[in-house]
């Protein structure tokens, strides 16, 4: 439960409000509030609005800043009456409250932990009465002298701080026989008194770290024999002075750390006797040497911190003879020069050594013999230490070598982490590919090491994650994708930042391998590639190189290069590369033939000098096929001085105005592919053909989009045009005319292929263009212009109007009529085959009727027959009626029907297309149509 106000509040309006739900809470929060006044207490104030019983159940309550409501008021014992229950207290800045009467606490009988945080005005007895408590914290204060009352007659009192106050001076601890922890760290203390804790004979931590000592006398802990743990580290003194057997005697002391505490010195006897001692932290000092029998009889020494002193040799060979059990040895940020084979005989259990930072050139070969089966991790970095492959390279005296091998580690069977960074080591030493089966890390950055390869790297240990190679010398990473096995397991990681990485053609192996790891999406091993070399390329990543990128410099001693220019190879396009870019050139220097360095073309640079004219002296001259000479002094570019092979070619910021006709030849050659023409005072008047070159070869000029006239003008095909206006309108006209006729004639296309039949009709029906309807004279020999097959129960359509229309005068067609043009007497069926070859069109009239007349499908048949034989079209199908779904129809005509046109009665222009359907050449108007016999009717029915 937290109660919280944010100003003072009036209680008794809560009075008559409606209690809280009834809730269980252990812990109550009284923050900003006032406190009561006179004999009220806390719980009376709060049940207002809280149950009373409730919170006589609060195990744990927090009183802060309470005396914003709550100045110079005293409190009374009843202020705690109804808490019967509390276990702990914290008061938290009430400064303008003293805390002095000795009854203030008497209603809190069973409170175990006491906390006064911040500025409080803590003295006298007013802990008297808690005969319970256990834990008692006064931190945070501007206590300056702790009151010798304060901290006493509390015999069950097991934990004391008195930390982060202002303590300079502290009395003896009476009456504590039960206390255990004692932290009077981050105060102002400077000297202890002898006895200051001699009658705390259950402390077992002791705390002082942060004060301002500068001496612990021999008989402080002398009475403290269950003492475990001290620490003293940071003392803010010039030098803090042990005195002798400070520690001596103490049977259960385990851990000691006097850290950054500027000792310069340690004494004799310092550690006697401490049979449990397990760890001590001296680090961060002032010391110089040890004493021999430091830790003489400490056979439980498991972690002992000597770094960041400054320990010089030698070492005492006995100093750590019966630390047998001991597991970190740091030794790092020293002055050791040496290590023998004595300081670490006997410590076989020894699993971290830290020797970083010192001066060591020299280790003996069998410094490490003790510790082949425990050592996991060693650091040896910044140091001195020079690795020879083979420990032949080394001097031997008495079995110590001044040139130290890598045989040394040889023996280290369980060793993961190996950090030799900081060093003078030239090699990656083939020992790992024999020892060091677990290896998992190992650091050789900022070494000397100035060549690394694939074949480094089949190391015998398979855990192995990561080699740091960071900060050497290598150069030329040999990586060759073609030549490493498939089942050759590199490390995890490769780091090799921060190496002068020279990207030139030797590279491109390199290169080739990260980019197979790269275009497969997997990921390399090497870590931190980055050129250094050539400037160029300096800072790239060489996995983004291009092969282009990658060029070797030309020995000077090979006869090629110019002496006024850098010359480099491309092995990829076995290109030449001749750079006398800003060379203070006013000619081109002599161009020699490739083939001398094995290349078969030039790239020349000649950018940014005062060239005003090309030569092309020496033999490689026409091999040139790429020129570069912007920003020269051109004013003329005669094409007949180009090489002839070339593919590009940048003239830009010359003085051009014009171009010859010879260079526009010449530019308009299809091997050059690449023109830049920009920052040249070009003349833009229609005559020049420069300006319709540009517009034309936009996409062959690299900077077209810059390129500009003498005025500012920009090339482009809008200038072009206004300079050339009156041609661009012809021309324009010209186009558009053209154009139009093309469209016209393509519509006209397409009408007459979509609109064939009407457009014939139109012209028949008005006698134009009668060539296009010239029937042909093979049909001059047949007797009648139609034959007219029909059902007779569609008779009275045929007499009433196709008949008369067709014999008319206007059309005057010969129609053979079976009712008035076949012989009596004859097989009808061959008077229908004579009728339909003697007619030049078979007119059907498809009806229903006629669909279900038998002799109409023989009348059909035999003139589909016909028209197949002639090979014309010779049937006019007129649908008189609706004859429902074609595809329901006989075979023969289902299939006429979807190929050939036919006439529809209902259609507006019926008599126009039957008109044109039937023969052109007709007979002439006062001829008419002839009767082989008269017939009222003849027997052909249906």
């Amino acid at each position: 439960m937290r109660v919280t106000c944010s100003n003072k509040p009036d209680y008794k309006l809560l009075q008559h409000t409606p209690k809280l739900e009834r809730f269980t809470f252990k812990e109550l929060v009284y923050q900003n509030c006032s406190l009561p006044i006179g004999n009220e207490s806390l719980v009376e104030l709060l049940s207002a609005f809280l149950d009373r019983t409730q919170l006589s159940y609060t195990r744990k309550m927090s009183l802060i800043d309470n005396t914003k409501h709550s100045k110079n008021i005293t409190l009374d014992p009843q202020l705690f009456a109804g808490l019967q229950k509390l276990h702990t207290l914290i008061i938290q800045n009430l400064a303008d409250i003293s805390f002095d009467n000795p009854l203030l606490f008497r209603h809190l009988s069973k409170l175990r932990k006491l906390h006064f945080y911040g500025r409080n005005r803590v003295s006298g007895k007013f802990v008297y009465q808690l005969k319970q408590l256990s834990h008692l914290y006064i931190q945070n204060s501007d206590m300056e002298i702790l009151p010798k009352e304060l901290v006493s007659n509390l015999p069950k009192l097991k934990t004391l701080y008195l930390d982060k106050n202002k303590l300079n001076h502290v009395s003896q601890f009476t009456t504590l026989p039960n206390l255990m922890y004692l932290n009077i760290s981050s105060n102002q203390l400077v000297k202890l008194q002898e006895d200051v804790f001699s009658t705390l004979p259950k402390l077992k931590i002791l705390d002082l770290s942060s004060n301002k000592l500068t001496r612990l006398p021999t008989d402080l802990l002398s009475e403290n024999n269950h003492l475990e743990v001290f620490k003293a580290d940071n003392q803010k003194c010039s030098e803090l002075v042990l005195e002798t057997q400070l520690f001596a005697y103490l049977r259960f002391f385990k851990e000691v750390s006097l850290s950054n505490c500027k000792i310069i010195a340690l004494p004799e006897g310092l550690f006697e006797d401490c049979f449990k001692l397990s760890r001590v932290d001296l680090s961060h000092n002032k010391l110089q040497s040890l004493p021999e029998d430091l830790f003489r009889n400490l056979e439980n020494l498991q972690e002992l911190y000597l770094q960041n002193n400054v320990l010089t040799n030698p070492l005492p060979d006995t100093l750590l003879r019966d630390a047998i059990n001991l597991c970190i040895l740091h030794l790092g940020q020293n002055n050791i020069k040496s290590l023998n084979n004595h300081l670490l005989e006997s410590n076989e259990k020894l699993k971290e050594l830290h020797l970083d930072n010192n001066q060591l050139y020299m280790i003996d070969l069998e410094a490490f013999k003790s510790q082949t089966k425990s050592l996991i991790s060693l650091n040896l970095s910044h140091n001195r230490l020079t690795l020879h492959e083979n420990s032949k390279n080394g001097f031997y005296s008495n079995r110590k070598i001044n040139s130290t091998s890598w045989a040394l580690f040889s023996h280290l069977n369980k060793m993961q982490y190996l950090d030799l960074s900081h060093n003078v080591i030239v090699n990656i030493s083939d020992h790992f590919k024999k020892y060091w089966r677990n290896l998992k890390f190992l650091n050789l950055s900022h070494n000397f090491i100035t060549h690394v390869s694939y074949t480094d790297f089949p190391f015998l240990s398979t855990k192995i994650n990561l080699v740091n190679l960071e900060s050497n010398k290598i150069t030329h990473p040999d990586f060759d994708p073609s030549r490493i096995e498939p089942l050759l397991r590199l490390p995890n990681e490769i780091l090799l930042a921060n190496n002068p990485l020279n990207c030139d053609c030797n590279a491109s192996i390199l290169v080739t391998y990260l980019q197979v790891h790269l275009n497969a999406s997997k990921s390399t091993p090497l870590k931190g590639l980055q050129c250094a070399q050539p400037p160029a390329l300096s800072g790239r990543q060489p996995q983004t190189l291009r092969a282009e990128d990658l060029l070797c410099e030309i020995d000077a001693a090979v006869d090629f290069c110019p002496i006024e220019c850098k010359c480099y190879k491309r092995p990829v396009d076995q290109a030449a590369i001749i750079n006398c870019t800003t060379a203070n050139l006013t000619r081109v220097p002599v161009i020699k033939s490739p083939s001398i360095i094995n290349c078969t073309f030039i790239e020349l640079h000649l950018e940014q000098n005062k060239v005003n004219a090309l030569s092309n002296e020496g033999d490689g001259w026409n091999t040139v096929r790429r020129l570069y000479i912007s920003n020269n002094s051109f004013t003329i570019l005669p094409g007949d001085s180009l090489p002839v092979q070339l593919e590009l070619l940048d003239v830009s910021g010359n003085q051009l105005t014009e171009v010859d006709a010879a260079l526009l030849l010449k530019l308009n050659h299809t091997a050059l592919r690449n023109i830049s023409l920009s920052a040249n005072p070009w003349d833009c008047h229609c005559e020049n053909p420069l300006l319709a070159f540009a517009v034309d070869n936009a996409a062959r000029i690299t900077d077209f989009s810059t390129l500009q006239c003498s005025d500012g003008q920009p090339i482009n095909s809008a200038t072009l045009n206004e300079l050339c206006a009156w041609t661009t309108t012809l021309s324009f006209y010209i186009s558009l005319a053209v154009s139009l006729l093309l469209v016209v004639g393509l519509l006209a296309i397409w009408l007459y292929i979509k609109y064939s039949l009407e457009i014939k009709v139109w012209l028949f029906k008005h006698n134009l263009l009668q060539w296009l309807a010239t029937e042909e004279q093979i049909d001059m020999h047949k007797r009648y212009d139609a034959f007219i097959s029909y059902s007779h129960k569609d008779e009275a359509f045929v007499t009433d109007q196709l008949l008369p229309r067709l014999e008319s005068e206007e059309l005057n067609f010969k129609i053979c009529w079976h009712v008035r043009d076949f012989m009596p007497g004859e097989m009808i069926a061959s008077q229908i085959t004579k009728a339909v070859e003697d007619s030049r069109r078979t007119i059907i009239i498809l009806s229903l009727n006629y669909l279900e007349s038998v002799w109409g499908k023989m009348e059909f048949n035999t003139a589909y027959l016909q028209s197949l034989e002639d090979k014309r079209n010779r049937v006019i199908p007129i649908i008189y009626q609706d004859i429902g779904d074609i595809d329901q129809l006989d075979p023969e005509l289902q299939a006429y029907l979807k190929t050939n046109t036919y006439v529809r009665w209902d259609d507006p222009w019926f008599w126009d297309k039957l008109h044109y359907a039937m023969p052109h050449n007709r007979h002439p108007k006062h001829e008419q149509p002839t009767c082989n016999i008269s017939m009222s009717s003849l027997n052909k029915k249906n």
